[in-house]
């Protein structure tokens, strides 16, 4: 679980967390965010190497507000067909962001859990399947603890910045 601090309201603070496509947005190799029906977005996380070539994962949600108190996200198990060029897989992602005025503004805890089965490619089937396993655990750790840190930096900078009209 992660506390984000605002010295404001916390009706601004539920306010700016509502625009689920912009503050998602703001995760690190978020390629896109973008609603598919009322309360219901895809979520595309992943890297291109700039030829064409793409990963990702695809996480389709769904919001479920409590006016002023809770934001929470889970999956949306019919979402619209997936047509991406590219390696493809569906992710589970469901969150929670809680809302508590302080004496300084606002508190929000988010929590977040994600998974993903992540295909092997061609090339490293003949690995053996342990030896995957450790270098994939690992390097979802690295991954999840980037977008982590970089989408707490990015969401307490873009809140000022939204809070100051810019």
């Amino acid at each position: 679980m992660h506390t984000f601090r605002f010295a404001a309201p916390l009706d601004l603070a539920y306010e700016y967390f509502c625009d689920v496509p912009a503050v998602f947005s703001l995760l690190p190799d978020a390629l896109e965010v973008y609603p598919y029906a009322t309360d219901r977005y895809r979520l595309v996380v992943g890297a291109t190497d700039g030829h064409g070539h793409t990963m990702a994962g695809v996480f389709d949600l769904i919001t479920i507000h409590e006016p002023g108190e809770v934001i929470r996200v889970v999956p949306d198990e019919h979402g619209p067909p997936i047509n991406m060029p590219g390696l493809i897989f569906s992710g589970f992602l469901a969150a929670e962001a809680v809302f508590n005025p302080d004496h300084q503004g606002t508190s929000v805890e988010y929590s977040v859990h994600i998974e993903m089965d992540i295909p092997i490619p061609s090339m490293l089937r003949m690995m053996p399947h342990h030896v995957l396993q450790n270098l994939g655990e690992k390097g979802m750790e690295l991954k999840m603890n980037h977008m982590i840190t970089g989408f707490t930096r990015s969401v307490t900078n873009d809140f000022h910045k939204w809070v100051r009209g810019g």
